[in-house]
């Protein structure tokens, strides 16, 4: 598997990098992630250049590029010219010497649970290196971490149009990328009710994020009431899971709640509980969530240059840790926060700045199209 590294842009196959211009990058991932499907130079121009006035001969000056710079990976995919239509991207299997590993069930447990454990750490990045090394190493495939991996590093398309996977697991996924990037909260409250309503339709790992994602809905739609009482009722859940990213999330969706009710004492308590447990499981992904919880609180106490670093220092912990989604959902947050609650303009405009870069990247418009259509066929 190609992984694609926005921030060098480079495609990565074991241990090799293709060091791409911004549109070339751009154009590969689009084309990479659309496999078999033959696009116009018209939609090309629509999905990479959309705020910009190219020519058609932009896109095959940059389909030139690609392919000379694909040479190297010719086994793996190649960007074919469909006479009269346009391109198309074909991946192709590696071949692979058969591995005895493969065959080792202990070797594939230990795999999954190493796996499992760069994902209770927060370890975005650590587990896409294994991912894209998997057929150099000989590593097994795990059905849901293949999945997974997808929606970690943002392949969000994939998920919502893969065959691999049922229209229950497909839906869970699209109620979160929709939660995270619909600008009203109201639309992605209903799709969370109506799918936790299903029950024994949806698997148990995920009732377990929907309850917690549907209390911070509520609080996005101003449902304090609401928010507060679902947190009381999922807290013995959540505490029996023994799950220390489970319970700092939910600390933190605690203390917005208080911070919002204006309770400053029990927000604080809230922020106390989570740092000690974060510096008893030094969990990345859930100390960026913890930095920006954190900054709003000081923010509400009126030290804004504290304030700032926190946030600051909570959405690059979260971009170093390679969560794709995290990063959406903290910006999101944030922006609400600045835009509803915080007076800060200035930083306001910068994340704002940094939202609509990610927007482009990853084609909000459009994830919310094909997130909604998926979710209204069958809920």
């Amino acid at each position: 598997m190609i992984h694609f590294e926005p921030d060098t842009l480079q495609a990565v196959y074991a241990g090799e990098s293709i060091q791409l211009l911004p549109k070339e990058f751009a154009l590969l991932r689009f084309l990479f992630e659309h496999p078999g499907r033959i696009f116009s130079r018209e939609e090309l121009l629509d999905a990479v250049w959309p705020l910009e006035m190219p020519v058609d001969r932009t896109v095959d000056d940059h389909i030139y590029r690609v392919r000379k710079k694909l040479t190297v990976w010719s086994h793996l995919i190649s960007v074919e010219t469909i006479r009269g239509q346009g391109y198309k991207l074909t991946r192709h299997a590696p071949k692979q010497k058969e591995s005895p590993l493969l065959q080792d069930e202990e070797f594939a447990a230990d795999v999954k649970r190493m796996l499992a454990k760069y994902h209770g750490l927060g370890m975005g990045a650590a587990m896409q290196l294994l991912s894209s090394n998997r057929d150099v190493l000989g590593l097994p495939g795990d059905p849901f971490y293949d999945a997974y991996l997808h929606f970690v590093r943002g392949d969000f398309s994939w998920l919502i149009h893969t065959d691999t996977l049922t229209f229950w697991q497909k839906a869970a996924y699209a109620v979160f990328i929709h939660a995270a990037i619909q600008p009203d909260p109201e639309t992605s409250l209903s799709y969370a009710e109506r799918l936790i309503a299903k029950g024994d339709s949806v698997e148990q790992k995920w009732m377990y994020d929907l309850q917690l994602n549907i209390a911070f809905l509520y609080l996005q739609a101003g449902m304090l009431e609401k928010a507060r009482r679902h947190l009381d009722d999922i807290r013995q859940m959540i505490m029996d899971l023994q799950s220390a990213s489970f319970t700092a999330i939910f600390l933190l969706k605690e203390m917005y709640v208080h911070l919002l009710e204006g309770k400053p004492d029990a927000a604080a308590g809230k922020l106390q509980e989570c740092e000690a447990l974060l510096e008893q499981h030094p969990i990345q992904r859930e100390r960026g969530a913890f930095l920006v919880g954190k900054a709003f609180f000081l923010y509400q106490q009126g030290a804004v240059p504290a304030a700032r670093k926190s946030l600051d220092d909570g959405i690059e912990t979260t971009r170093q840790t390679q969560f794709i989604p995290h990063l959406i959902s903290n910006l999101h947050l944030t922006l609400m926060l600045l835009s509803q609650h915080i007076k800060d303009e200035p930083y306001r405009k910068k994340y704002q700045r940094q939202w609509d870069q990610l927007a482009e990247q990853y084609k909000f418009g459009q994830l919310l199209a094909e997130t909604e259509q998926l979710l209204n066929s069958h809920l």
